[in-house]
Protein backbone atom coordinates (compact mmCIF):
# COMPACT_ATOMS: atom_id res chain seq x y z
CA UNK A 1 0.00 0.00 0.00
CA UNK A 2 1.42 3.35 -1.08
CA UNK A 3 0.82 6.37 1.16
CA UNK A 4 0.03 9.59 -0.74
CA UNK A 5 0.71 12.73 1.28
CA UNK A 6 0.34 15.49 -1.31
CA UNK A 7 -2.16 16.54 -3.97
CA UNK A 8 0.82 17.09 -6.27
CA UNK A 9 1.56 13.36 -6.35
CA UNK A 10 1.43 12.06 -9.94
CA UNK A 11 -0.95 9.17 -9.17
CA UNK A 12 -3.25 11.46 -7.21
CA UNK A 13 -3.32 13.97 -10.07
CA UNK A 14 -4.00 11.16 -12.54
CA UNK A 15 -7.05 9.94 -10.63
CA UNK A 16 -8.29 13.53 -10.30
CA UNK A 17 -7.91 14.01 -14.06
CA UNK A 18 -10.31 11.14 -14.78
CA UNK A 19 -13.23 13.25 -13.61
CA UNK A 20 -12.92 15.05 -16.96
CA UNK A 21 -14.44 13.29 -19.96
CA UNK A 22 -11.53 14.17 -22.26
CA UNK A 23 -9.10 12.43 -19.93
CA UNK A 24 -11.32 9.37 -19.54
CA UNK A 25 -11.37 9.09 -23.32
CA UNK A 26 -7.63 9.68 -23.57
CA UNK A 27 -6.56 7.10 -20.98
CA UNK A 28 -9.49 4.68 -21.43
CA UNK A 29 -10.06 4.53 -17.68
CA UNK A 30 -12.74 5.85 -15.35
CA UNK A 31 -13.47 6.00 -11.62
CA UNK A 32 -16.20 4.63 -9.38
CA UNK A 33 -16.78 5.76 -5.81
CA UNK A 34 -18.23 3.97 -2.80
CA UNK A 35 -18.18 0.52 -1.27
CA UNK A 36 -21.04 -0.93 -3.33
CA UNK A 37 -19.78 0.34 -6.67
CA UNK A 38 -16.24 -0.89 -6.05
CA UNK A 39 -17.48 -4.30 -4.86
CA UNK A 40 -19.81 -4.59 -7.86
CA UNK A 41 -16.90 -3.84 -10.19
CA UNK A 42 -14.74 -6.48 -8.51
CA UNK A 43 -17.51 -9.10 -8.55
CA UNK A 44 -18.15 -8.56 -12.26
CA UNK A 45 -14.47 -9.11 -13.06
CA UNK A 46 -13.82 -5.59 -14.28
CA UNK A 47 -10.16 -4.70 -14.77
CA UNK A 48 -9.55 -2.59 -11.68
CA UNK A 49 -6.13 -1.02 -12.11
CA UNK A 50 -5.98 0.95 -8.86
CA UNK A 51 -7.85 1.49 -5.59
CA UNK A 52 -7.63 4.53 -3.31
CA UNK A 53 -8.79 4.50 0.31
CA UNK A 54 -8.89 7.02 3.12
CA UNK A 55 -7.22 6.53 6.50
CA UNK A 56 -10.64 6.27 8.16
CA UNK A 57 -11.71 3.55 5.72
CA UNK A 58 -8.54 1.59 6.39
CA UNK A 59 -9.07 1.92 10.15
CA UNK A 60 -12.59 0.49 9.79
CA UNK A 61 -11.09 -2.89 9.01
CA UNK A 62 -13.04 -3.37 5.78
CA UNK A 63 -11.30 -5.92 3.57
CA UNK A 64 -9.30 -4.52 0.64
CA UNK A 65 -8.06 -6.75 -2.22
CA UNK A 66 -4.35 -7.41 -1.81
CA UNK A 67 -3.67 -8.05 -5.49
CA UNK A 68 -4.51 -4.53 -6.71
CA UNK A 69 -2.35 -1.44 -6.31
CA UNK A 70 -3.80 0.54 -3.40
CA UNK A 71 -3.19 4.15 -2.44
CA UNK A 72 -3.69 5.38 1.12
CA UNK A 73 -4.80 9.00 1.51
CA UNK A 74 -5.59 11.22 4.46
CA UNK A 75 -9.32 11.87 4.88
CA UNK A 76 -8.75 15.44 3.70
CA UNK A 77 -6.97 14.42 0.49
CA UNK A 78 -9.53 11.70 -0.22
CA UNK A 79 -12.46 14.09 0.12
CA UNK A 80 -10.77 16.49 -2.32
CA UNK A 81 -10.50 13.62 -4.79
CA UNK A 82 -14.22 12.77 -4.81
CA UNK A 83 -17.31 14.29 -6.40
CA UNK A 84 -19.76 12.98 -3.81
CA UNK A 85 -20.53 15.20 -0.83
CA UNK A 86 -20.06 12.43 1.73
CA UNK A 87 -17.51 9.97 0.28
CA UNK A 88 -17.33 6.49 1.80
CA UNK A 89 -13.55 6.35 1.73
CA UNK A 90 -12.92 4.08 -1.24
CA UNK A 91 -12.77 4.49 -5.01
CA UNK A 92 -11.45 2.43 -7.89
CA UNK A 93 -9.88 3.20 -11.26
CA UNK A 94 -11.24 0.83 -13.93
CA UNK A 95 -10.25 0.18 -17.52
CA UNK A 96 -12.95 0.69 -20.13
CA UNK A 97 -14.09 -2.50 -21.82
CA UNK A 98 -17.30 -1.51 -23.62
CA UNK A 99 -18.14 -1.11 -27.28
CA UNK A 100 -17.03 -4.45 -28.71
CA UNK A 101 -18.85 -6.49 -31.31
CA UNK A 102 -22.60 -6.36 -30.79
CA UNK A 103 -25.04 -8.86 -32.23
CA UNK A 104 -28.71 -8.42 -31.49
CA UNK A 105 -30.66 -11.41 -30.18
CA UNK A 106 -34.25 -11.59 -31.43
CA UNK A 107 -35.32 -13.33 -28.22
CA UNK A 108 -34.53 -10.18 -26.23
CA UNK A 109 -35.65 -6.58 -26.08
CA UNK A 110 -33.37 -3.57 -26.17
CA UNK A 111 -33.55 0.07 -25.16
CA UNK A 112 -32.08 2.88 -27.26
CA UNK A 113 -31.21 6.22 -25.69
CA UNK A 114 -31.48 8.91 -28.35
CA UNK A 115 -29.45 11.90 -27.15
CA UNK A 116 -30.26 11.50 -23.46
CA UNK A 117 -28.34 14.41 -21.98
CA UNK A 118 -28.58 13.88 -18.23
CA UNK A 119 -26.16 11.27 -16.80
CA UNK A 120 -28.54 10.60 -13.92
CA UNK A 121 -31.30 9.69 -16.37
CA UNK A 122 -28.91 7.53 -18.36
CA UNK A 123 -27.82 5.66 -15.24
CA UNK A 124 -31.44 5.13 -14.23
CA UNK A 125 -32.29 3.73 -17.68
CA UNK A 126 -29.37 1.30 -17.35
CA UNK A 127 -30.56 0.25 -13.89
CA UNK A 128 -34.15 -0.27 -15.08
CA UNK A 129 -33.07 -2.15 -18.21
CA UNK A 130 -31.07 -4.50 -16.01
CA UNK A 131 -34.07 -5.03 -13.72
CA UNK A 132 -36.37 -5.68 -16.69
CA UNK A 133 -34.00 -8.22 -18.23
CA UNK A 134 -33.37 -6.26 -21.42
CA UNK A 135 -30.61 -7.46 -23.73
CA UNK A 136 -28.56 -4.26 -23.75
CA UNK A 137 -28.71 -0.49 -23.56
CA UNK A 138 -27.73 1.25 -26.79
CA UNK A 139 -26.58 4.88 -26.74
CA UNK A 140 -26.73 7.21 -29.71
CA UNK A 141 -23.80 9.52 -30.45
CA UNK A 142 -24.44 12.65 -28.40
CA UNK A 143 -25.73 10.86 -25.31
CA UNK A 144 -24.44 11.72 -21.86
CA UNK A 145 -21.08 10.13 -21.13
CA UNK A 146 -21.47 6.46 -20.25
CA UNK A 147 -18.46 6.65 -17.93
CA UNK A 148 -19.47 9.79 -16.06
CA UNK A 149 -19.35 9.20 -12.29
CA UNK A 150 -22.96 10.38 -12.15
CA UNK A 151 -24.03 7.77 -14.71
CA UNK A 152 -22.27 4.98 -12.82
CA UNK A 153 -23.72 6.05 -9.46
CA UNK A 154 -27.27 6.34 -10.81
CA UNK A 155 -27.06 2.82 -12.24
CA UNK A 156 -26.63 1.43 -8.71
CA UNK A 157 -24.37 -1.41 -9.83
CA UNK A 158 -26.34 -2.32 -12.94
CA UNK A 159 -23.61 -0.59 -14.96
CA UNK A 160 -21.59 -3.78 -14.49
CA UNK A 161 -24.46 -6.21 -15.11
CA UNK A 162 -25.88 -5.30 -18.51
CA UNK A 163 -24.20 -4.71 -21.84
CA UNK A 164 -24.06 -1.05 -22.85
CA UNK A 165 -22.94 0.11 -26.28
CA UNK A 166 -21.97 3.76 -26.82
CA UNK A 167 -22.01 5.62 -30.15
CA UNK A 168 -24.66 3.30 -31.58
CA UNK A 169 -25.71 5.17 -34.72
CA UNK A 170 -29.19 5.55 -36.16
CA UNK A 171 -27.96 3.55 -39.13
CA UNK A 172 -27.13 0.58 -36.91
CA UNK A 173 -30.55 0.88 -35.31
CA UNK A 174 -32.22 0.82 -38.73
CA UNK A 175 -30.21 -2.28 -39.54
CA UNK A 176 -31.87 -3.90 -36.52
CA UNK A 177 -35.24 -2.90 -37.98
CA UNK A 178 -34.34 -4.70 -41.21
CA UNK A 179 -33.47 -7.76 -39.11
CA UNK A 180 -37.03 -7.86 -37.76
CA UNK A 181 -36.99 -5.61 -34.70
CA UNK A 182 -39.89 -3.25 -34.10
CA UNK A 183 -38.83 0.26 -33.14
CA UNK A 184 -41.18 1.61 -30.46
CA UNK A 185 -40.58 5.22 -29.51
CA UNK A 186 -42.12 7.24 -26.74
CA UNK A 187 -43.49 10.48 -28.21
CA UNK A 188 -46.38 12.84 -27.61
CA UNK A 189 -47.69 13.52 -31.10
CA UNK A 190 -50.80 13.46 -33.26
CA UNK A 191 -49.88 10.06 -34.69
CA UNK A 192 -48.94 8.48 -31.37
CA UNK A 193 -51.06 5.63 -30.03
CA UNK A 194 -51.59 4.60 -26.43
CA UNK A 195 -48.53 2.60 -25.38
CA UNK A 196 -50.75 -0.28 -24.23
CA UNK A 197 -52.13 -0.82 -27.73
CA UNK A 198 -48.79 -1.22 -29.48
CA UNK A 199 -47.57 -4.61 -30.69
CA UNK A 200 -44.83 -5.86 -28.36
CA UNK A 201 -44.94 -9.46 -29.52
CA UNK A 202 -42.18 -9.02 -32.08
CA UNK A 203 -38.58 -8.38 -31.05
CA UNK A 204 -38.44 -4.70 -30.12
CA UNK A 205 -36.20 -1.77 -29.39
CA UNK A 206 -37.68 0.74 -26.96
CA UNK A 207 -36.54 4.24 -27.91
CA UNK A 208 -36.40 7.08 -25.40
CA UNK A 209 -35.57 10.57 -26.59
CA UNK A 210 -33.83 13.67 -25.35
CA UNK A 211 -35.32 15.24 -22.21
CA UNK A 212 -36.13 18.55 -23.94
CA UNK A 213 -36.53 17.67 -27.61
CA UNK A 214 -37.70 14.07 -27.67
CA UNK A 215 -36.74 11.54 -30.32
CA UNK A 216 -34.87 12.82 -33.38
CA UNK A 217 -37.23 13.58 -36.27
CA UNK A 218 -35.43 11.22 -38.67
CA UNK A 219 -35.73 8.39 -36.17
CA UNK A 220 -39.32 9.18 -35.26
CA UNK A 221 -40.29 8.55 -38.90
CA UNK A 222 -38.92 5.02 -38.60
CA UNK A 223 -40.60 3.94 -35.38
CA UNK A 224 -44.03 3.25 -33.96
CA UNK A 225 -44.77 6.28 -31.81
CA UNK A 226 -46.53 5.55 -28.53
CA UNK A 227 -47.64 7.83 -25.73
CA UNK A 228 -48.13 7.35 -22.02
CA UNK A 229 -51.30 9.13 -20.81
CA UNK A 230 -50.75 12.20 -18.67
CA UNK A 231 -53.61 12.20 -16.17
CA UNK A 232 -52.54 15.16 -14.05
CA UNK A 233 -51.18 18.61 -14.84
CA UNK A 234 -47.59 17.63 -15.64
CA UNK A 235 -46.50 18.40 -19.19
CA UNK A 236 -44.52 15.19 -19.57
CA UNK A 237 -42.85 12.30 -17.79
CA UNK A 238 -39.18 12.08 -16.90
CA UNK A 239 -37.33 10.31 -19.72
CA UNK A 240 -36.05 7.49 -17.51
CA UNK A 241 -39.50 6.93 -15.98
CA UNK A 242 -41.09 6.75 -19.44
CA UNK A 243 -38.43 4.30 -20.58
CA UNK A 244 -39.15 2.10 -17.56
CA UNK A 245 -42.89 2.00 -18.24
CA UNK A 246 -42.31 1.00 -21.87
CA UNK A 247 -39.71 -1.63 -20.99
CA UNK A 248 -42.03 -3.30 -18.52
CA UNK A 249 -44.94 -3.16 -20.96
CA UNK A 250 -42.70 -5.03 -23.39
CA UNK A 251 -41.85 -7.58 -20.69
CA UNK A 252 -45.51 -8.00 -19.72
CA UNK A 253 -46.52 -8.72 -23.28
CA UNK A 254 -43.69 -11.18 -23.85
CA UNK A 255 -44.22 -13.23 -20.69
Amino acid sequence: MLAITSASNAKYKYIKSLYLKKNRQKYKEYTVEGIKSVNDALKSKQHVSMIAVSESFLASGTEIPDNIETLLLSDFLFERLCETGTPQGILAVIKMNRGGDFKADTSKGYVYCDNISDPGNLGTVIRTADAAGMGAVLLSPGCADLYSPKTVRASMGSFFNIETIADFSHERLLDMKKEGFSLIGGALGENSVDYRSADYKAPAVIIVGNEANGISEELLLECRAVKIPILGSAESLNAAVAAGILMYEFVRNRS
